[in-house]
């Protein structure tokens, strides 16, 4: 019963329902080489796909096909066709998100200022949209016919025609299984529950697909309709009032408990103002759907006179352009605010659980206090009491349970350099980070990368030298003001390759970055007593004479409770041959294998001097260059190195204690 994914140039001559005999190449979905990265393996495999092909030649295609399906996709299209030509590009992409489910041209820098605004979810079809389209149409037809039961069948017919049409997906089908459940309800004279119709959605989807159970979408959408349910109820008798924006506010307020844990367990951050900005985004979200819906449908029916009409169609279209241009600017004024989002790094199951118990168990305790009558003063105290040690043990529990733990992350950047230090004492420290086999390893790879493990704020930045491979990925982070990743300091070395690192130090320059030049026999440190990170900056120094870019790379040695780690950038031969002839301490637990294994590097007497247990080499499955070369694996293996490469390993981690030195 499982599904296949199929990437296919032209399906123009297909139609919806078509029974197909063809040849491809299967394949199982890419899965993540570093925490935090989109895992489209597990993605793909919660909706039940496990193969993708490509490459496809069709062989013979049956006649027979669902012209209800057919009709909808056309219809899909259509729409999509009529909404980038009314609302433009930009606005259209929005509105085929919100309206039509089609995510696949939604504008980018819409998206990412959504998501770390913690506004995205007006781009997913949900209960606000079914709850317009759906109960809209069921209250009208009802005052027409006077019938429940004959405009209860014709609105679920039509909103299951909507969610076929725009894709069923999770929020949708939930959506709509409420949807159903409340106007069956109406037509037996009886009040739809809401921890019932969303119990029943939930046991219905995961009685027909078990693995959405394990998906974001599936789980966000339920626990904001259980926050409204559960910890809505109780903070509504906490605060009874009949002000509906204090009764919004403490609404919102619910769903972004419920809520939070999650986005913080698959986003590994949380948008700190997402409270009030959805107390005034979300009332707007109607009116752009409903507006958007008449003015889509009306270029549908009266193509003809509305097409050439550009003043009538504008005036249609301003009111949705205004509301998302008012969207954009309250999230920019928001992300100027202090701790406007806050990363959290990865968290446990375990921690989510707790947050989630221990915030029904004081609610309600509250709750209980509020009820007591004054005689019991002393029932009244338990529960205020009981409530305070919760919430203490909750946050302890919490606190403890963060990764704080000293690390050296080599990440799999393909072939290319990138390296984050986390000192454990709150000081994130990047060594390089670009690639030349991906053109978006700074925003697919690093910035996932530095969110999983609480880096989003990296207070030093060292690039070694100016090549691609080592600094795309930091231009995309400098450069890209919605990536959630900030740099205080960018590191370069002071008679390295500088002509190189032109546009990478005018990008630091604009965004306010601290530029720091190194030179060789420097050194600085962070943290405290026994926890204290050293970094020595070995070369290139003043008195070097070496001219070619790799040979300059600035070679920089970490010390950490005794043990060390040496980072070579792409130094060759000659910048070996210098480091030795200095005689300075080349010694090292871990070796970043120079030039990602090239012969140029890493001679048998730089690997004598330096005499590393590990050896970690970054390089890009498949490469051109055939790196990393045997003659150097050999080299390294002769001196009792155990190898380890981000080609077969992906994302390499060592971990330190004082006592216990890790790889994962």
């Amino acid at each position: 019963r499982s599904k296949v994914l199929l990437y296919m140039e032209d399906v123009g001559s297909l139609k919806t329902g078509m029974k197909l005999t063809l040849s491809c190449s299967l394949s199982r979905p890419d899965s993540a080489d570093n925490p935090g990265e989109f895992d489209a393996r597990e993605y793909y495999s919660h909706k039940g796909i496990y193969i993708v092909g490509k490459d496809i030649s069709i062989l013979e295609c049956g006649e027979d096909y669902s012209r209800i399906g057919d009709i909808l996709f056309r219809l899909r299209i259509k729409s999509g066709e009529i909404t980038d030509s009314v609302f433009g590009e930009t606005d259209g992409s929005v509105i085929k998100a919100m309206l039509l489910g089609d995510k696949s041209g939604i504008d980018r820098d819409t998206k990412k200022l959504f998501q770390m605004n913690g506004i995205a979810h007006i781009l997913a079809i949900s209960g606000v949209h079914i709850a317009i389209i759906g109960m809209t149409l069921f209250g009208v037809l009802r005052r027409l016919t006077g019938s429940y039961m004959a405009s209860g069948i014709m609105a679920i017919s039509v909103i299951v025609l909507y969610g076929v049409m725009t894709g069923m997906a999770s929020s949708t089908v939930r959506a709509m299984i409420m949807m159903v459940i409340s106007v069956i309800g109406q037509v037996k004279g009886r009040s739809p529950d809401m921890l019932t119709s969303a119990g029943t959605a939930s046991v219905i989807q995961a009685l027909i697909d078990p693995g959405i159970i394990l998906d974001a979408g599936f789980q966000l959408s339920f626990a904001a309709v259980l926050g409204m349910a559960v910890p809505g109820a109780l903070m509504k008798k906490l605060i009874p009032t009949k002000n509906k924006v204090v009764s919004t506010l403490v609404m919102n307020l619910a769903i972004t408990l419920a809520t939070g844990p999650l986005v913080i367990f698959y986003y590994y951050q949380f948008p700190l103002y997402s409270i009030f900005l959805n107390l005034l985004i979300v009332p707007l979200v109607s009116v752009i759907i409903f507006v958007s819906i008449v003015v889509i449908a009306a270029m549908l029916i009266f193509p003809g006179i509305l097409q050439g009409n550009e003043m009538a169609v504008g005036i249609g279209a301003f009111p949705v352009k205004l509301i998302l241009a008012i969207y954009r600017q309250l999230c920019e004024w928001a992300m100027k605010l202090p701790f406007y989002s806050i990363n959290t790094g990865h968290v446990s199951v375990m921690m989510i659980v707790v947050f989630y118990m221990a915030m029904v168990g004081v609610l309600i305790l509250l709750v209980r206090a509020k009820s007591a009558d004054c005689a019991r003063v002393r029932r009244r105290m338990v529960c205020l009491c009981a409530a305070v040690i919760i919430t203490l043990c909750c946050v302890c529990y919490e606190a403890a349970s963060f990764d704080r733990e000293f690390r050296v992350v080599f990440m799999d950047v393909g072939q290319g350099d990138g390296i984050l230090i986390r000192s454990g004492m709150g000081v994130n420290i990047l060594i390089d980070g670009g690639s030349s086999s991906s053109n978006k390893v700074g925003e697919y790879v690093m910035a996932p990368v530095l969110k999983f493990y609480g880096a989003a704020h990296v207070d030093y930045a060292f690039v070694t030298h100016g090549d691609k491979d080592h600094v795309s990925g930091i231009q995309y982070l400098l450069s890209d003001t919605n990536s959630g990743i900030r740099i205080d300091n960018l590191v370069v070395p002071m008679y390295g390759d500088i002509e190189n690192m032109g546009e990478l130090l005018e990008l630091a320059e604009k965004r306010g970055v601290n530029i720091i030049y190194m030179d060789g026999g420097s050194q600085m440190s962070c943290g405290k007593d026994a926890a204290k990170v050293w970094l020595n900056f070995l070369h290139p120094s003043e008195k070097t004479d070496i001219k070619d870019a790799n040979d300059l790379s600035a070679v920089i040695r970490l010390e950490y409770r005794g043990y060390s780690v040496l980072f070579t950038g792409d130094l060759g031969e000659d910048g070996e041959r210098e480091l030795i002839s200095e005689g300075g301490d080349l010694s090292a637990d871990v070796l970043k294998v120079g030039h990602h294994g090239s012969t140029s590097s890493s001679t048998p007497a730089f690997i004598e001097a330096v005499s590393p247990e590990y050896a970690v080499i970054e390089v890009g499955e498949g490469n051109s260059y055939g790196h990393p070369k045997a003659e150097v694996v050999n080299r390294l293996l002769s001196h009792g190195c155990a190898i380890y490469t981000t080609m077969d390993n992906g994302n390499i981690v060592f971990t330190c204690d004082g006592e216990n030195f890790r790889i994962y």
